[in-house]
């Protein structure tokens, strides 16, 4: 039993490179020698030593793709099989000025080559990294120039050296039972600053619905954030605890100047430019294995998005308030015919009204409730819970800004909808997004990557709201911009 739970503890996938490239981005100015040092010590050597002075200015990274790996190999697992619980493929073209990150499913069932059908991780554990490449050069037909080797540690260790980061949770994850074979986790839904057990425990975590493929994108929620706040820290003091969290935990072909440029290419890249994709399946029983088997046709798809530059879209669109919508967009942005009669303006017809109407006597700040919510969508939790009413802190430096979250679930899934309002106008969650839409005088600022809206953010009576997407990002920026036009103010919510 005690090897479990040492072996649940460590299955965690890690979703952490691009953190390490916002971290190298940032330490550019004054800290190269050191950082130098830092990966020398653990940079695997393939093509020769490499260089040890920066270029001026930085230029942009080669054209390549990269095999990152999150093992759950540490120290003390002497004895016990070490497989890779997280395998990406990042992929980098410089010409196009396109990053994208390729999600694989650790129970993908492949050909290992030599060695018959397995599941994908089961490629390390039987011949390191260097089968695992192999295995998915053959599987994608791609050819792996470098890859990166990381372990659970460094992404709680990282996390923590930042003073931790500000995520905005989907939904409750909550298991406290002593006789459960499950790890324990207490997370309470809610924009908050998550440090490295929570965060860990949160990316990790697998036991819902969604499986694995959960996993993958609460990575890619990670993710989001990192990028959100990346511009904002301040380094200065943490710097040596984020280099010793990172480069202690970390083997990698990439030199100091690939890490370096690709840090500075990737952080200043426009989030149009940026694909996250993941490659799912059926889950299925073969040969006494529970494996992920995808559809006809979804590897091939799943590659072709990681391979083709996104479309670049953005501007500002203007409305105001009539039934037509005609806005400037992408292809993945359709939001014509949008019409307020679908919206109720009545706080009282709005769903769970009574519960609406005890927070916004409660709070210091103006609620705002859903006038519409996406087909299958009812009310199943809130931060504080309905119980408490009020709000509840968000933690900011020395200070605290008050909050409230309410969580919709879709019928039949673990997806979850979410409507955040708090008195922090600027946290990062307010941060540049891909396109902004105006309407009705209030500018919506629409938050994501090509294909992952991930939320969408606004401004009124001094008060920051924003309207979160599912796990799954499976609401358009069109539904989001529907709830978002659809807020209607509570009365009871202003305090003298």
């Amino acid at each position: 039993m005690e090897k479990l739970k040492k072996r649940r503890l460590r299955r965690t996938l890690l979703y952490v490179f691009v953190g390490l490239i916002v971290v190298a981005a940032l330490v550019v100015g004054g800290s190269y020698a050191w950082l130098d040092c830092q990966v020398s010590g653990r940079h695997v050597t393939t093509t020769g030593e490499f260089g040890t002075s920066l270029a001026a200015p930085i230029d942009p990274p080669e054209s390549m793709d990269i095999l990152v790996l999150g093992c759950d190999q540490r120290p003390d697992n002497a004895g016990e099989e070490t497989r890779s619980d997280t395998v990406m493929l990042m992929h980098i073209d410089r010409e196009a000025e396109y990053l994208s990150v390729l999600s694989l499913p650790r129970d993908l069932r492949v050909e290992v080559p030599g060695h018959g059908m397995h599941k994908l991780n089961w490629a390390y554990s039987k011949g390191g990294r260097e089968l695992t490449a192999a295995t998915i050069e053959n599987l994608t037909n791609l050819e792996i120039e470098h890859f990166v080797e990381i372990d659970f540690k460094a992404f709680s260790d990282m996390v923590d050296a930042l003073g931790g980061v500000y995520l905005d949770i989907d939904r409750r994850y909550y298991n406290d039972s002593a006789d459960s074979d499950y790890e324990h986790i207490k997370i309470s839904p809610g924009y908050q600053l998550m440090h490295g057990a929570d965060a860990l425990d949160y990316v990790r975590f697998r036991h819902d619905r969604n499986s694995d493929f959960g996993r993958m994108n609460r990575q890619q929620r990670f993710l989001t954030a990192l990028r959100e706040q990346a511009m904002g820290w301040n380094l200065a003091l943490d710097l040596p605890g984020v280099i010793k969290a990172l480069f202690s935990n970390l083997e990698t072909t990439l030199g100091t100047n690939d890490i370096v440029r690709l840090a500075y290419w990737g952080v200043g890249l426009d989030g149009n430019r940026i694909r996250q994709v993941s490659l799912i399946g059926n889950i299925q029983e073969v040969d006494g294995e529970s494996v992920v088997i995808p559809e006809e046709g979804a590897l091939e798809e799943a590659m072709a998005q990681l391979l083709t530059p996104s479309v670049t879209g953005g501007g500002v669109a203007t409305t105001t308030g009539s039934t037509e919508v005609e806005v400037e967009t992408t292809t993945t942005l359709p939001l014509t015919s949008i019409d307020p009669s679908e919206f109720t303006t009545d706080p009282d017809a709005i769903e769970n009204s009574t519960l609406w109407h005890e927070f916004a006597a409660s709070v210091p700040f103006q609620v705002r409730a859903p006038g519409y919510l996406p087909d299958t969508y009812s009310w199943v939790d809130s931060n504080p819970s309905r119980n408490t009413y009020g709000a509840y802190d968000i933690q900011v430096g020395n200070d605290v800004e008050k909050a409230v979250k309410m969580v919709y679930k879709r019928e039949g899934t673990d997806q979850y909808l979410g409507i955040m309002q708090t008195t922090w106008l600027d946290a990062p969650a307010a941060s540049k997004g891909r396109q902004e839409v105006e309407h009705n005088g209030i500018t919506y600022t629409i938050v994501g990557t090509s294909q992952s809206t991930d939320h969408v953010w606004w401004i009124q009576d001094d008060v920051l709201y924003w309207v979160s997407n599912t796990l799954s990002y499976s609401l358009s920026p069109r539904e989001l911009l529907k709830v978002a036009w659809s807020m209607i103010a509570v009365p009871g919510g202003v305090s003298d």
